[in-house]
């Protein structure tokens, strides 16, 4: 694969080989996917340096899978990054994909933040497999990222839909030493395929032996399907679909794709075994499982990396070797809960594991608990700032912050977006509620009585805009502050869209620049807050971390600065 680089494994110690960022390059280089489109974000934007100078940043998600259902369509290879919360806002072109068909491949990877460090919220990806009927892949560790993306576009050729990449691991920064020479080694090497499947599954009676997708001519089940190899050539959208009325497209989808989707898992090279000894019997998937196979602590661990359709006759086959199962998966209790049908199912429901993101102390707490026979014992307490060695505000040099400032001595209520204003929640304390990317205006226009909408250009361009244009139609009580700076300093300065001649047009707005004297942003955010309807002001600063962007000219009324 492309090239080993030394990496710092987080432990401090610098560690020689592939991270996952080199192995996605790779594997879209090998695979031939030309269509790459992004939207950053924790922690998915560690990987974009992975898609090459040909990539491009979409103004959202929704728009990025739109792009690449249209070049799906018209014989495309494309893949879209976008981090876990941004599946919600491309699940509706998602969800209706699946039974409208597509061409060539398609895989949607997205990157979860689990126990957030960069985000506002925690999700776990895998319930858009069931909700969506698309597959979803989940690789262990980087070294398996390739085998998930091979396997992924085969099957997504194969059934004629999307699939997903659910990764919990960052790019960038997770490696091992050198790829391993057993099986009892963790990190497989990418290309382990029929052979390293089957030295890992070790002859466990109903565990059947991984099979590689890419070597296969047909997918078992996929009657009515075409059979897929990478490199055989790519199909562009088969209209013949449109001869089906609806309800005939979901027909074809659930008793075509469906099955393929079943043996796929089934066989995936993702689920192997390491053998062990002892009633109790471990069940994981994704990074967890790396921990549970590390902790070395000899009993059986049965990794699952295809999360939807789960390999059933596999989980069956091994849950019934063993008195009781221990599932470790993050955050969320998505393969515990479909398990709960049988007895002796511990985890997360159960209190043996926590919620969220989960480290080796809690995997090894719940074992010695299980082997002693007490009880879980109480939940943490949730986590507080205060608990952490630092948390991230506004910060001191910000130009912006005068405004922040402003706004909070104003005394009504502020709707904050997940952009640099969600910093103001706690220093300067300005904000009150904050919900999605670009939601400010729209939760704020809600309010009721006048209040303020802090949001960023860049969050404004990315859905921002539809609120902004129903408060107008509705004549909403709502003063817009947009915060321009040029960029999306939360995900790292990318550029930003000028949208400057869309807001004169429906907008009329007024116009500051920052630096500016404290009285003068007082004055006019008080002048503001008066008018009726909808007032929107537009102040426009430098980031310190990024650097000056470049304004375009408007015919906007300008309040300079001292």
């Amino acid at each position: 694969m492309n090239g080993e680089r030394e990496i710092d494994g987080g432990d401090g110690f610098g560690i020689r080989g592939l991270a996952a960022v080199d192995v996605l390059k790779g594997c879209l280089e090998e695979l031939n996917v030309p269509v790459r489109i992004y939207v950053p974000g924790y922690p998915i934007t560690d990987a974009v340096p992975a898609l090459g100078e040909g990539a491009w940043m979409a103004i959202n998600e929704k728009v990025a899978l739109e792009v690449a259902l249209g070049s799906s369509a018209s014989g495309r290879r494309s893949i879209v990054l976008v981090k876990h919360l941004g599946v919600n806002l491309l699940s509706d072109p998602l969800a209706i994909a699946p039974s409208h068909t597509i061409g060539a491949g398609l895989v949607v990877l997205a990157g979860e933040d689990v126990g957030p460090r960069g985000s506002q919220a925690e999700m776990d990806v895998r319930n858009y497999g069931p909700l969506c009927e698309v597959p979803v892949l989940e690789p262990a560790s980087p070294f398996l990222l390739g085998s998930a993306l091979r396997e992924a576009y085969a099957l997504s050729e194969a059934i004629r839909s999307p699939a997903i990449v659910r990764t919990t691991f960052e790019f960038g920064y997770e490696a091992r030493s050198s790829p391993p020479t057993g099986a009892d080694d963790f990190a497989f090497s990418e290309d382990r395929g029929n052979d390293g499947g089957s030295a890992a599954m070790g002859g466990a009676e109903n565990l059947p032996a991984p099979m590689s997708i890419d070597r296969q001519e047909d997918l078992p089940g996929s009657s009515g399907i075409s059979a897929f190899r990478p490199g055989r050539g790519l199909a562009a959208f088969d209209r013949s679909i449109w001869e089906m009325t609806a309800k005939g497209r979901h027909q074809r989808h659930r008793t075509e794709a469906l099955p393929a989707m079943m043996a796929a898992s089934s066989g995936s090279s993702l689920n192997f075994l390491r053998e062990g000894e002892g009633e109790l019997g471990i069940i994981a998937s994704g990074r967890p499982a790396r921990i549970a196979l590390d902790l070395k602590m000899g009993l059986s661990t049965l990794v699952v990396g295809f999360s939807h359709p789960l390999p059933w006759e596999t989980i069956r086959g091994f849950v019934r070797g063993h008195d009781r199962i221990l599932v470790v998966e993050e955050p969320a209790p998505f393969i515990e809960g479909r398990l709960q049908i049988c007895e002796e199912i511990f985890g997360k429901l159960t209190g043996h594991l926590p919620w969220g993101r989960m480290e080796a102390k809690d995997l090894a707490r719940a074992i010695e608990v299980m082997a002693s026979g007490e009880g879980p014992g109480s939940a943490p307490k949730p986590e507080r700032f205060d608990d952490r060695l630092a948390s991230k505000n506004v910060c001191n040099d910000c130009p912006f912050r005068p405004v922040y400032e402003a706004v909070r001595d104003l005394s009504v209520p502020v709707a904050g977006d997940a952009g640099c204003s969600i910093r103001a929640i706690r220093d300067p304390p300005a904000v009150d509620v904050v919900y999605g990317l670009g939601s400010s205006v729209a939760v704020a226009s809600g309010f009721g009585e006048k209040g303020v909408a802090l949001i960023g250009d860049y969050a404004l361009a990315h859905s921002g805009l539809l609120g902004l244009i129903d408060s107008i139609v509705h004549d909403r009580d709502v003063l817009v502050v947009l915060l321009n700076n040029g960029v999306a300093a939360m995900t790292g300065g990318q550029s930003v869209p000028d949208i400057s001649p869309m807001l004169e047009a429906i907008g009329h707005p007024r116009t500051i620049d920052l630096p500016a004297d404290g009285a003068l942003i007082e004055r006019v955010l008080s002048e503001e807050m008066k008018r009726p309807g909808v007032s929107l002001l537009v102040a426009r600063g430098v980031c310190p971390r990024f650097g000056r962007p470049r304004f375009a000219e408007g015919r906007t009324r300008h309040l300079p600065g001292p």
